[in-house]
């Protein structure tokens, strides 16, 4: 059984951790939005471009690594997000588990608060993946336009 210093240390702490798992979560989002931006609008600049056909070799590579380099910084943002985002579930999940909200009869009768799952949950989320995935096929999109010019 938890003190009522450490029980209201955990309550406390607890809801910031809340809030920084969605934060986070919230971070990868607006970076995969942002990232997608840029490429989005390179690719529309590359297709409008009335100088598309006159690119030489050097500018077009020029071009692609600029791509690459912009997907890669992304990434590594998105990934970055995602590490913390990944601590910060753990911890709240531990004081979870610390506040008692997986124990059965302690807020419900015969049930716990929290269904047990959710303590493994993240474990299967897929989202990071997703926003490195939208970021990576984008700049594909975008070397294929620089390939096929």
């Amino acid at each position: 059984m938890l003190t009522e210093g450490l029980q209201q240390v955990l309550t406390v702490l607890y809801p910031l951790y809340k809030d920084e798992v969605y934060k986070r979560r919230e971070q990868m989002m607006r970076l995969t939005a942002l990232g997608s931006l840029g490429l989005i609008a390179m690719l529309f600049a590359l297709l409008l471009s009335p100088q598309k056909h006159r690119l030489s070799t050097p500018e077009a590579f020029l071009m692609g690594i600029v791509g690459l380099i912009w997907c890669g910084l992304f990434c590594a943002l998105v990934l970055q997000q995602q590490y913390r985002h990944r601590l910060a579930k753990q911890v709240l999940i531990r004081i979870e588990q610390a506040l008692g909200f997986y124990e059965e009869g302690l807020f419900v009768e015969n049930q716990a608060l929290y269904p047990d799952g959710w303590k493994i949950a993240w474990l299967g989320d897929r989202s990071g993946t997703f926003y490195l995935s939208v970021l990576c096929l984008l700049t594909l999109i975008f070397l294929l336009a620089l390939l096929l010019d």
